[in-house]
C-alpha cells in the first residue's frame, strides 16, 4: 500500500506547482496588459522624424503608434501633435525634440516628456488619478501638474546659456529647478495667466503676468486651436489673441499698421503710398526727426509742373521750403531749376501795368513739325481657326478603403489604398514575436480589418 501513496502524492504535487505557474503566468499577462499606454501621432505639419532603439529613425505620420522611450525631433517649419491615451495632448513647435515615456495603467499612469529643444505645449484635459503622473523636464527644471494647460521652452540668452520659460495657461504647474549639484531646489507653484523663468544656473526668475504679445506664431495658434475646442485661457480673450501680431510689442509701431490705424480713426487726410514711404525711411515725428549725424530732415514734397500734376492729398503737410535730404531731392517734379512760382509773387499787382512777355529760354529751338505718316495698309483677314477637338471628361477620383490594424484590440495603424491596390506591411510591429494575420498580395476591394496573431 506504500508505494501507489507516494506516486498519488507525487502526482499531486506535481499538480499544484502546475497551478502555481499558470496562476503566475495569468498575472505577468494580466500586468502587461494594464501597461499597454496608447501613444499616437494624430496631425504632423511639415515632417518630423521618430528615433526608435530596436528599429531605428522613421518619419513620422498621421495615426502612427510610438512607444515608451521613443526620441521625436520637429524639423524647421514644422510642427506635431500627440496624444497620449485619449486626454493628454502634446503640441510641438518647430525646430523641438523630446522623448516621451509613458507607462503603468489609467489608474496609475507615469508619462513625462524630456525636452532637449525647443518648446511644447501641454494639455492634460482630465484630472490625474491619485496615483498617476505627468511631468516634462527640461536640462534645469521639472515641472508636474494634475490637470492644466501649459507650454514650456527651452531659449539660449545672449550669454550662450539655455534657460527655461514656463507658461501657464490654464489650472497651475509646481515648478522645481535642477541645481548645478544634481539636487532639486524649492518647487514654485505657478498659477493660470503667469509665467516663470528658469535660468541655467538653478536660479528662478520672478512669477508675473505671461507677456502674450511676446509668443511666437506657432504658440499663439495653439492657444487659438485650444480656445476654439472649448477650452479657457488665462489672461486675454480670443478676440484679442486672434488681432495680436505675434513676436513684436508694438503692434502699431510698422508704416502698415500705422496706415490701418489712420483709416479705422478717420483722420481727415488719408495715408497714401507715398506717405507710408517717407515715414518708413524717414522715421519722421511730427515736422523732421533727427538722423544719425544729429540734423534734422525734412522731406520735400514732388512740385506739381507742366508735365506731372501735383499730389493728391498728402497725408503729412510739408513747409512751402524744404531742403534736400543729404544734398539730393526725393520724388522732385522739376527739371532742376530752383523753384517754380511766378518771379511776381507775393507783390502787388496793377490791373493797369502791361503785362511783360517772358522771353523764350535759350538753347530749345521750336522742334519741325512731324510728316504725315502714310496710309497703313490693309491688313488682310485672318484665316478662320479650325474648332478644338472636344476636351476628353477628366477621370474620376479613384476609390478607396480603409485597412485597419488591430492588435490586443485596439488600433495599431491605420492605412488607406486604393481599390485593386495591396496594403503595406506597417513598418512597426506590435510584439516581438507574432505576425498580422493577412496575405498582402490580397488586392483591396472594401474595408478591411487584420489583427495579430
Amino acid at each position: 500500500m506504500q508505494k501507489p501513496m507516494s506516486y498519488k502524492k507525487i502526482i499531486i504535487c506535481a499538480g499544484a506547482a502546475l497551478a502555481v505557474i499558470v496562476a503566475v503566468a495569468a498575472i505577468f499577462l494580466l500586468n502587461k496588459e494594464e501597461t499597454f499606454r496608447s501613444i499616437m501621432v494624430y496631425d504632423v505639419e511639415g515632417s518630423a522624424t521618430i528615433e526608435r532603439e530596436s528599429v531605428g529613425a522613421m518619419n513620422a505620420a498621421e495615426n502612427l503608434y510610438l512607444e515608451s522611450g521613443d526620441r521625436v525631433s520637429v524639423a524647421a517649419e514644422s510642427s506635431m501633435r500627440m496624444k497620449l491615451d485619449d486626454d493628454k495632448y502634446v503640441m510641438a513647435e518647430a525646430d523641438t525634440i523630446f522623448a516621451v515615456e509613458a507607462e503603468g495603467s489609467a489608474a496609475d499612469s507615469r508619462t513625462k516628456i524630456c525636452l532637449e529643444q525647443g518648446a511644447i505645449t501641454n494639455e492634460i484635459q482630465h484630472p490625474l488619478s491619485e496615483g498617476s503622473q505627468y511631468e516634462t523636464s527640461t536640462p534645469n527644471s521639472v515641472m508636474a501638474v494634475r490637470g492644466t494647460i501649459y507650454r514650456v521652452e527651452l531659449y539660449m540668452d545672449d550669454n550662450g546659456d539655455q534657460n527655461t520659460k514656463l507658461c501657464c495657461f490654464q489650472g497651475k504647474v509646481g515648478a522645481k529647478p535642477v541645481l548645478p549639484d544634481g539636487t532639486y531646489g524649492e518647487e514654485i507653484l505657478v498659477p493660470a495667466g503667469s509665467e516663470l523663468t528658469v535660468y541655467h544656473d538653478g536660479t528662478v526668475g520672478e512669477v508675473k503676468d505671461i507677456a502674450y504679445n511676446e509668443l511666437p506664431r506657432q504658440a499663439v495658434a495653439n492657444l487659438l486651436s485650444l480656445m476654439e475646442s472649448g477650452q479657457d485661457v488665462t489672461g486675454i480673450s480670443r478676440e484679442d489673441l486672434a488681432q495680436m501680431n505675434p513676436g513684436t510689442a508694438d503692434a502699431g509701431g510698422t508704416p502698415e499698421n500705422a496706415a490701418v490705424q489712420a483709416e479705422q480713426d478717420g483722420t481727415a487726410e488719408a495715408v497714401s503710398e507715398s506717405d507710408v514711404l517717407i515715414h518708413a525711411t524717414a522715421h519722421m515725428t511730427g515736422n523732421g526727426s533727427a538722423n544719425p549725424d544729429g540734423e534734422t530732415w525734412h522731406i520735400p514734397m514732388p512740385q506739381p509742373t507742366t508735365e506731372q500734376p501735383a499730389p493728391q492729398a498728402p497725408a503729412i503737410k510739408m513747409p512751402k521750403t524744404t531742403a534736400p535730404v543729404n544734398g539730393g531731392s526725393i520724388g522732385q517734379g522739376n527739371t532742376g531749376e530752383e523753384g517754380s512760382q511766378d518771379e511776381n509773387a507775393g507783390t502787388d499787382s496793377d490791373d493797369d501795368r502791361p503785362k511783360k512777355d517772358k522771353p523764350d529760354k535759350p538753347g530749345k529751338p521750336n522742334k519741325p513739325d512731324k510728316p504725315d505718316k502714310p496710309d497703313e495698309p490693309d491688313k488682310p483677314d485672318k484665316p478662320d481657326q479650325p474648332d478644338e477637338p472636344d476636351q476628353p471628361d477628366e477621370p474620376s477620383e479613384p476609390v478607396t478603403y480603409t485597412v485597419t490594424f488591430m492588435y490586443q484590440e485596439k488600433v495599431f495603424a491605420v492605412q488607406t489604398v486604393e481599390s485593386g491596390k495591396n496594403a503595406a506591411v506597417p513598418v512597426l510591429i506590435p510584439a516581438e514575436s507574432g505576425a498580422w494575420n493577412f496575405d498582402f498580395g490580397t488586392r483591396i476591394e472594401a474595408d478591411t480589418t487584420i489583427s495579430w496573431k
